[in-house]
């Protein structure tokens, strides 16, 4: 695959002044126009593991914070770095990391005990050329932050991204064609 760019660290589309379309395409599929709550689902799914529980406030806390940033990201209004960053500069494809910091949970052990803790939640997205009016969701997980070897097992789930993203290349990720 020819990429356009030798580097991919050039500002996200999400820190304006455009204000570029989201799009989600990753797994699991959507219709366009339900991407931002497709995304949203997606990012609950991923800071929910078995013994995560969630009360109906909290878990509705954390849905608006996830669908805030997406709209946010929409209107181009981003902080670089804090909210939005590249994923790797010397490395096709370009992708882009929207990250959370800080998400309030609450985990119940194997005898019942709750623990509450915050999580670290990634959604990679792309910006590609061939869509200048769209950033493209592709996966979206919570950062282990704990684990061994952090970095291999972000670079897995970056390597998922990069799979959809080449997955998508041949039908535009479902973006319509004028």
């Amino acid at each position: 695959m020819i990429y356009p760019m030798t580097r991919y660290d050039a500002a996200s589309r999400c820190t304006g002044p455009d204000q570029p379309t989201f799009r989600w395409y990753g797994y699991p599929p959507c219709a366009p126009g339900s991407d931002v709550e497709a995304a949203v689902s997606v990012l609950m799914a991923s800071v929910s593991p078995t013994g995560r529980v969630w009360n109906p406030w909290s878990e509705r806390m954390v849905r608006s914070e996830f669908r805030s940033v997406l709209q946010r990201a929409e209107l181009g209004e981003l902080e670089p770095v804090d909210e939005v960053k590249p994923v790797d500069a010397n490395n096709p494809p370009p992708l882009y990391e929207l990250r959370w910091q800080g998400i309030a949970t609450t985990d119940l052990d194997a005898t019942g005990k709750q623990s509450h803790g915050e999580v670290v939640v990634r959604l990679y997205h792309s910006e590609p050329s061939e869509a200048p009016d769209y950033f493209i969701g592709h996966h979206a997980h919570e950062k282990d932050v704990d684990a061994a070897d952090v970095w291999t097992a972000q670079n897995a789930e970056i390597a998922t991204a990069v799979g959809w993203y080449n997955h998508g290349r041949n039908s535009n990720w479902g973006i319509a064609t004028p």
